[in-house]
């Protein structure tokens, strides 16, 4: 199993290029303390769902490992997976096989 800075600097590398193609200045040099979703955040939804498909590809292709991560555990988390790289990077962490 990867560990979590291979997780988490594969998320940053997700993020920075959703923003590079979403115009997203604020993301172009994401790092582990960037908001992503939410209040005050800068993705849309539209944005998100692009990021999570991306996330669900990068992981299945770098890790060889199925995830989903808009399933219904994040869905109704009081604290959602995808406000920060960091909640997302756990997300992952909670749903890759052991």
């Amino acid at each position: 199993m990867p560990d979590s800075k291979e997780i988490q600097a594969l998320v940053i590398e997700s993020v920075r290029m959703l923003a590079k193609d979403f115009e997203i200045a604020a993301l172009t040099d994401a790092t582990e303390d960037s908001l992503l979703f939410g209040e005050d955040a800068p993705l849309d939804s539209m944005a998100l769902v692009n990021l999570v498909a991306d996330v669900e590809d990068a992981v299945a292709e770098k890790f060889d490992a199925t995830i989903t991560l808009a399933d219904e555990r994040a869905l109704s988390a009081k604290r959602s997976p995808f406000r920060s790289v960091t909640s997302l990077t756990e997300a992952i962490i909670e749903r890759l096989p052991q």
